[in-house]
């Protein structure tokens, strides 16, 4: 479920994270949906309420907000989604799960997951993505598939 634009701007302000003008409507365009977006679909919305946006305005934009951990950028079908879970008291890591027929998106976040990942990486010497991105098929597209 996500959180309400007025609770994305408390969270904001109990964190201190400065959000322009543009970052609150990015913000708001992307909280006011339940689907990813794309930057480009972003843009569109944004240009209506800012005719004077431009792609670099998104763009510094939505880094912003990824480095602040307000929103996700999915890289399985390059879309934008506004974090979760932006209350929990576990650390930020993540995984998402995606569909890979519909496209459907869904946040969890497993400490065994996300413990047996960051051990696998620090072995490894790698530096693990955040979200992590698990892709296979969800219930309804399993259900279509057994028809």
């Amino acid at each position: 479920m996500q959180p309400k634009f007025e609770k994305i701007i408390d969270y904001c302000k109990s964190k201190n994270i400065q959000l322009t003008n543009q970052r609150s409507l990015i913000i708001k365009i992307i909280a006011s949906t339940a689907d990813q977006l794309t930057a480009n679909e972003i843009l569109i919305d944004l240009q209506k309420i800012n005719p004077k946006a431009n792609r670099m305005t998104i763009h510094r934009a939505l880094e912003f907000l990824i480095d602040v951990e307000l929103i996700h950028k999915i890289a399985f079908n390059h879309t934008y989604k506004l974090c979760a879970h932006l209350y929990c008291k576990h650390d930020h890591h993540c995984q998402i799960l995606i569909c890979q027929k519909c496209g459907n998106q869904t946040e969890i976040h497993n400490p065994q997951v996300t413990g047996a990942l960051l051990e696998i990486s620090k072995t490894h010497n790698f530096k693990l993505a955040n979200p992590v991105e698990i892709t296979g098929s969800c219930e309804k597209c399993q259900m279509e598939e057994t028809l």
